[in-house]
């Protein structure tokens, strides 16, 4: 009897007319590791919200046929009764995690469940080993990073092991490393204890959740398009449709294979995968690599210097020193990529470049288009540089999108023609100006996002900041919007920095990259530079995107370390 049942499900929320997700008949056994792929909107969070009860009792709505889980019809049963069956971590930690500290939170679940006290604290032990806590024990949850905060959200979830842990886009605030780590202890609890894990991906972490998955379900507008192995599905075409994209190396592998070199080859999901066969193609002599060109030496070229930071420190209250003498310049039209492990102090440098927060040195310098930062009230810079926080929520507060874009113009006492020509011209650039009346509450995280860039771009401020400019959206709309951010800054002579741990989008679209550890910066250069530093980044708990990582393992083969696309890793090879 399969453990997890659908059957004929309709779900439509409350004042809602389309359904969520329609006609769902699916079944899942113990023990399967099942990966759920779709775009924003697909119906992949509503679906593993019926595995707890959430809906429909907690999110009301008209849900049609049966839910069963571990035989249980999660009509007749209540939240509490499910959630010993069921473990799930949403996708927004800060609504999950409430403990005054981070061990309490974890514990809470085991606690509940009314374990010994011995067990609950191997558990607790376990989890906080696994998610790389130790040590934020003591430290209230507010306190950490977002990326930490998931930590938490997903620890406590793993401590209480329950038979079956549905995981809505769970590491999309985690550090690359982080990322496996954690995938990698789900996946041993899916080995050792047979818990059944499910868990939806919109395209940004795509190719670390189905490097562990054994069944891939593709979902979108609310349907099941496809139920196979990750293998099947990702080179079926289908993620490329409907815009999740798909990994690198299968990028590659369709694309050798356009070429009639992997027939008869299984479609390479894993970077070992793929390179095994490559090093088995190349040494038979099927494949034949090229001499890399040698990279021409481009003078380097420098606009205006913007920013100019020297000697910043900083300590919060509790005594955690975030930034330790922190040296940084940036220039007009660079797009740069902050990088690091959470909690490297990423967003603490940001906050101080915008004067939230004030160094804690008194030699500190922090020059912003020739302003003294240090020295000025964070609302005397708002035009020189500004900030857009990881979570839109934290910086949204109108009734509607027009609103809430044209707030800051209005308290300018910018004239209401300008007002409205800013606030069409940054709806239109973003795609959501047909959202321009809706009320913010009513939007999903992905509208959320964009309406929090559109009212600090409307500002036109000199640089921008974006932290995680790309959570929430899937791959289509990650894709477009750094298509807006590389025409501002190349086109336009704006400066911005996003802080993000997609290291593809990294490697694609920015002009230089700047790794950040404990608290100073690591590693600052061209993408192709920093991410040929393999030892480095592994000290920071980064990995570079997908093929260069491909590339590592066949540099004795004499395929360069700096290889940062698909396109590029196939110009290399002959045969």
């Amino acid at each position: 009897m399969p453990l997890i049942e659908f059957k004929n499900v309709t779900f439509t929320y409350l004042r809602k007319k389309t359904p969520a997700i329609k006609n769902i008949n699916l079944s899942v056994d113990e023990g399967e590791f099942v990966v759920i792929i779709g775009p924003l909107g697909a119906g992949k969070s509503t679906l593993l919200r019926c595995l707890n009860g959430l809906v429909p009792h907690h999110f009301p709505g008209r849900l049609k046929g049966d839910v069963i889980v571990d035989g249980l019809n999660t009509k007749e049963h209540l939240i509490t009764e499910l959630a010993a069956h069921v473990g799930l971590v949403l996708d927004d930690p800060s609504i999950q995690i409430f403990g005054l500290s981070v061990e309490d939170d974890v514990a809470f679940g085991p606690i509940n469940l009314g374990f010994e006290l011995d067990e609950i604290e191997r558990r607790m032990e376990y989890a906080l080993k696994v998610l790389r806590l130790k040590g934020l024990e003591k430290r209230h949850p507010r306190e950490l990073s977002g990326g930490q905060q998931q930590r938490v959200a997903i620890a406590g979830v793993l401590a209480m092991r329950p038979k079956i842990i549905a995981l809505d886009e769970p590491i999309s605030m985690l550090d690359p490393i982080g990322k496996s780590e954690v995938l990698t202890a789900i996946r041993e609890l899916n080995r050792e204890y047979g818990i059944t894990c499910l868990i939806s991906e919109s395209g940004s972490d795509l190719e670390d959740v189905c490097s562990l998955a054994t069944r891939v379900i593709i979902m979108d507008k609310g349907e099941i398009l496809m139920d196979a192995s990750p293998e099947e599905a990702l080179s079926s075409g289908l993620t490329e449709k409907i815009g999740v994209g798909i990994p690198q190396v299968t990028e590659l592998y369709l694309k050798l294979k356009e070429r009639g070199i992997v027939n008869g080859v299984k479609p390479f999901v894993r970077v070992e995968d793929a390179a095994k066969t490559i090093r088995e193609l190349i040494t038979s002599g099927k494949l034949k690599v090229l001499a890399a060109k040698a990279e021409e030496e481009v003078e380097e070229r420098k606009g205006r210097r913007i920013i100019k930071v020297r000697n910043l420190r900083f300590t919060y209250p509790t005594g955690v020193e975030a930034l330790k003498g922190v040296d940084l310049d940036v220039y007009e039209g660079e797009l740069v990529g902050l990088i690091g492990q959470n909690g490297s102090g990423k967003t603490t440098l940001s906050l101080n470049l915008v004067g939230v927060y004030k160094p804690t040195n008194e030699d500190a310098e922090i020059i912003v288009d020739d302003i003294d930062v240090v020295k000025s009230r964070p609302q005397d810079l708002i035009k020189h540089i500004n900030y857009v926080f990881q979570n839109p929520d934290w910086q949204l507060f109108s009734a509607n999108v027009e609103e809430e874009v044209s707030f800051a113009l209005k308290m300018m006492d910018l004239p209401p023609d300008e007002i409205k020509a800013r606030v069409q011209k940054v709806l239109s650039e973003l795609g959501i100006e047909k959202y321009a009346k809706a009320q913010i509450v009513d939007l999903t995280r992905d509208l959320r996002t964009l309406v929090a860039i559109a009212s600090i771009l409307v500002l036109e401020p000199k640089v921008l900041i974006i932290d995680e400019p790309t959570g929430g959206l899937d791959r289509k709309g990650a894709d477009e919007l750094m298509s807006v951010l590389k025409r501002l800054c190349f086109e336009e002579g704006r400066t911005i920095i996003i802080i993000t741990h997609d290291m593809k989008l990294v490697a694609e679209n920015c002009s230089r990259v700047v790794v950040m550890r404990d608290g100073k910066i690591m590693l600052d250069g061209t993408p192709s530079y920093v991410f040929a530093h393999e030892k480095e980044l592994t000290e920071a708990f980064l990995k570079p995107p997908q093929i260069t990582q491909l590339s590592y393992r066949l540099s004795d083969l004499g395929i360069p370390e700096t290889t940062l696309h698909v396109n590029e890793f196939l110009s290399l090879l002959v045969g």
